[in-house]
């Protein structure tokens, strides 16, 4: 795996056991217990990113099944990250387009989640691992909104969404505690 690659995803990696670490110390009777009617629980926020990050895996396999020979991203590839970052950083809150949105579950298994995110994890991280060098530099990843974006620009949104949604986690903690 390319170098540069590696390093972020075992700083997303780290920040997902610490996010777990941190939720392993408090009641997990309340992970399900939602602040407000229209506010996601604990469990479905957690359930949340890994939808996220499963429908990303899939695209990326969609696409890679007709190949490796994929447009080399360029400028434009870095406009949208910015402008995602740029969205983290704003303290304005942004609807999760609507396939990963909605949340009929309000009974979930916390351990069923951290075991599941494992697993997607693993299949992301062999995926990674199997991948030609020309691939880290190319349009391989479409964010639903920005576009498309290279494997180090879906890795580090991956690790701002992780980050913005354990803010959310920790919210939803002391409304419900």
């Amino acid at each position: 795996m390319n170098k540069k690659i590696a390093s972020v995803w075992q700083k997303l990696e780290h920040n997902r056991l610490d996010l777990f670490n941190f939720l392993e110390k408090q009641d997990p009777s309340v992970f399900n217990q939602k602040p407000a009617p229209d506010k996601w629980s604990v469990n479905q926020t957690i359930l949340h990113l890994i939808e996220a990050e499963s429908a990303s895996l899939q695209y990326m396999k969609k696409k890679l099944s007709f190949g490796t020979d994929l447009p080399k991203a360029g400028f434009k590839s870095h406009v949208r990250r910015f402008l995602l970052n740029v969205a983290f950083v704003l303290p304005l809150k942004f609807k999760a387009p609507p396939n990963l949105s909605k949340m009929p579950y309000d009974d979930l298994d916390f351990q069923t989640l951290k075991n599941k995110w494992a697993e997607l994890r693993a299949e992301h991280l062999d995926l990674l691992n199997k991948l030609p060098q020309n691939v880290f530099s190319a349009e391989l990843w479409r964010h639903q909104i920005a576009g498309k974006m290279t494997l180090f620009q879906m890795i580090d949104f991956f690790d701002d969404h992780q980050k913005r949604h354990r803010g959310q986690i920790e919210r939803t903690l002391k409304q419900v505690s």
